[in-house]
């Protein structure tokens, strides 16, 4: 356990960001070299998936040993942790549509969710384990580098790349979605439960930036969901569009 408890921008916050940097810049390296190589970057993607599996096996079981917080935040169903769920089929799939959108998802998506967790990571600090901080940001690092990685081994820094963004947009939509009617559901079964998945269940004080400016409280939540998936299409492509532009501007350079 952590002597004193963690605070936000101390020591332990800025050596997360200082991890998920040095996963970023691997990502970048592996990327490069794995690119035009289908077999070897679906392998890795592959195996990286049942990483997160024996990560996210690892908190459940620790956290169920110390007895902290065994509720229903136990279920894994966040922007972050759906790759987990996709990375492992991405070597046994064929060429296609769905293939594009899992990748996608997490070169765009889960990538965009995971690096401005950095910002705030609350499951890194609000905890009395030191085991969960490190899983917390080992996690997030591995995703952010698994995001770049997927961006520049499968060529989707391109104008073609933009196609495969919509695809795992909408994949992400159909995510978030499940995450709507499963957060309605237990609410009701389960008076009381802190269950959140995506972070957009109607009683969440989550606060997501800049959205938060116009929703103080999800509510109304039609018009809260309708903001909030206008707001991730935004992020996804502005990590789309910068990362389109550094490349471009690469290439012309070494031209």
């Amino acid at each position: 356990m952590w002597k004193t408890p963690l605070a936000f921008y101390g020591p332990v916050h800025f050596a997360a960001i200082g991890t998920m940097l040095v996963f970023l810049a691997a990502g970048i390296v592996l990327g490069i070299k794995a690119k035009g190589d289908s077999k070897s970057r679906d392998k890795a993607m592959t195996i990286l998936g049942f990483v997160f599996i024996a990560l996210e096996a690892f908190k459940i079981i620790f956290r169920i040993k110390v007895n902290e917080g065994v509720d229903m935040t136990l279920i894994s169903f966040q922007i972050c942790s759906i790759p987990m769920y996709l990375l492992p089929f991405i070597y046994f799939m064929k060429e296609g549509k769905l293939k594009q959108a899992f990748v996608g998802y997490v070169s765009f998506q889960s990538f965009t969710s995971a690096f401005f967790y950095f910002v705030k990571p609350a499951a890194a600090i609000n905890t009395a384990y030191v085991a969960i901080t490190v899983q917390s940001i080992l996690w997030h690092s591995l995703m952010v580098c698994s995001g770049v990685y997927a961006m520049i081994a499968y060529g989707l820094l391109t104008k073609e790349g933009f196609r495969t963004f919509i695809y795992s947009y909408i994949l992400w939509v159909i995510t978030a979605a499940i995450a709507v009617i499963l957060n309605i559901i237990l609410i009701k079964a389960v008076p009381g439960t802190p269950v959140n998945l995506f972070y957009i269940a109607p009683n969440s004080t989550f606060k997501y930036p800049m959205l938060s400016i116009l929703f103080k409280e999800p509510k109304p939540y039609p018009l809260f969901l309708i903001a909030y998936l206008i707001y991730y299409f935004i992020g996804g492509f502005a990590v789309y569009g910068i990362s389109f532009g550094i490349r471009t501007l690469a290439t012309r350079k070494k031209a």
